[in-house]
């Protein structure tokens, strides 16, 4: 049987306190939330050239545990975003989310910023291993 816990993510819904309209050619849809599919190889990859090949080295560390690794994932995500300061960066990032999320990427840039940072930070839960290890790096 597996457990739960350390069983990796398959999805994630992520609850949008601002919802967001879709034009679609049947008229509009208002997305209250958003499900992120588990990141691919091909997300990975992108993500590594947008971040730089040192990022995920920064990841790798000593496991980290407790509110330690939440207040981890949150310095992550909010590293990953330092990082993306560039349009062309931002513009790869939003393809990048709007494909694990199954939206156009015109929807990722209709979100609130508390809504995006929420998506950020759902991208980074798929990995538990690597917020406890960037926890243990941050203490």
């Amino acid at each position: 049987m597996s457990d739960p816990v350390t069983e990796p993510k398959r999805q994630i819904s992520i609850p949008l306190d601002f919802p967001v309209d879709e034009k679609t050619k049947d008229g509009n849809r208002t997305h209250s939330s958003l499900t992120m599919k588990r990141p691919r190889t091909k997300h990975v990859k992108k993500l590594v050239v947008l971040l730089g090949a040192d990022f995920p080295a920064k990841l790798f560390g000593a496991a980290g545990t407790g509110k330690a690794a939440d207040a981890a994932a949150d310095k992550a995500a909010a590293e990953a975003l330092a990082l993306l300061t560039e349009p062309e960066r931002l513009d790869a990032l939003t393809e990048i989310l709007a494909d694990m999320c199954g939206v156009p990427p015109t929807v990722i840039d209709d979100l609130d910023p508390m809504d995006l940072f929420s998506v950020g930070r759902a991208t980074l839960d798929f990995f538990p291993a690597l917020m406890s290890a960037f926890a243990s790096q941050s203490s």
